[in-house]
């Protein structure tokens, strides 16, 4: 178990590394009670909790402590605090804490008198021939492995809606409502311009290994740097494509009734376009420096979606994880106040 003092962000990372190992379903996160910030003499940051079951039975336990990126090391009464809920689960036998900020001479003091190990997740900007020797590599991770997302994007975008049950013309704007079949609220798409967001999603996940986007990849390079406020992007291209959506049981209201939506199509253009770089980030035991693990993590445009390179201080296996957070964890998670993206890209 792991008592951890973590951005929002870097929470979602935690639940993300834990549905790499198990099962999206067997991992639960809840939401717990406030840690009183003696110096202030209230409560401050909530509790977060992660859990992995198995057949039934709850093996493995992360707490989360959420500090709003605050950069001040845990002090000595913040560890105390967490070392008594730590030492309150018996059961548990392996017992951790992690900050992002670092821990003063005196909470360092105090966890090793409980016996709790300390690791703290920092950027990970250290030789990796000092931590990872057996990778043999010399330089920084980021010199060793630059990367960054390729992302096929639409661009000056229109839609074309048919509904066959319609029984006139009719036009939908970005904030008008949607239906199910049964004339209540969807559930899933609140507004019309949500799901247009979800369609292009949709539509470039579907569009990115195929040509002509496969073939311009491999034909144009994407430049990896440009001017200030210039997108990284590659030539654009007209497309049109359409999409059979009558499974995702969407009602729009015509002025004659609500109708289903059975097909969209989108006109415009697609690009290629260069992402954003990836956080380096490694987890160090306190004090010795030793790297208990190292990764590369890239989120995703997709909420919840992330891309992981894990790397093994003890052997050169370098794994490659794609992950996506199931709904419970990202409704529990924007209660940390998470800031969630809503760009319309797919990533390859």
């Amino acid at each position: 178990m792991s008592k951890l003092a973590l951005s929002p962000m870097l929470v979602q990372y935690l639940v993300g590394l834990c549905c790499l190992r198990w099962h999206p379903d067997a991992v639960d996160v809840v939401l717990g009670d406030m840690v009183l910030d003696t110096a202030a003499g209230k409560p401050r940051d909530v509790d977060v909790t992660v859990t992995i079951s198995q057949s039934g039975h709850v093996t493995h336990t992360f707490k989360a402590y959420e500090v709003k990126h605050e950069s001040k090391p845990l002090d000595v009464a913040e560890v105390e605090q967490l070392c008594l809920k730590l030492l309150d689960m018996p059961s548990v036998t392996h017992k951790a804490i992690v900050s992002a900020s670092g821990f003063t001479t005196s909470a360092r003091d105090k966890a090793i008198r409980h016996g709790i190990t300390l690791y703290e997740l920092r950027p990970w900007t250290r030789p990796l021939q000092e931590q990872f020797p057996s990778l043999t590599m010399q330089g920084t991770a980021q010199e060793c492995f630059p990367m960054s997302q390729l992302l096929l994007c639409w661009i000056d975008e229109q839609f074309a809606i048919v509904a066959r049950e319609a029984t006139g013309p009719f036009s939908v704007q970005s904030n008008d409502g949607l239906f199910d079949s049964s004339g209540k609220k969807h559930a899933k798409h609140k507004t019309f311009g949500d799901y247009q967001n979800e369609l292009l999603f949709r539509s470039t996940e579907i569009l990115f290994p195929l040509g002509p986007a496969a073939t311009v990849l491999r034909t144009f390079p994407i430049p990896h740097s440009a001017p200030d406020g210039i997108v990284r992007a590659g030539p654009a291209w007209p497309h049109t494509h359409t999409l059979d959506v009558q499974g995702d049981d969407v009602y729009v209201d015509t002025g004659n009734g609500i109708c289903r939506i059975d097909s969209v199509t989108i006109n415009g253009y697609l690009q290629w376009q260069r992402g954003g770089d990836p956080l380096y980030y490694v987890m160090d035991e306190i004090p010795g420096g030793e790297a208990f693990a190292g990764a590369l993590i890239a989120p995703g445009k997709r909420e919840g979606q992330m891309t992981a390179l894990v790397f093994s201080p003890k052997t050169r296996d370098i794994g490659i994880n794609f992950v996506q957070l199931a709904k419970k964890h990202l409704n529990c998670i924007r209660e940390l106040t998470l800031a969630q993206p809503t760009a319309k890209n797919s990533e390859t």
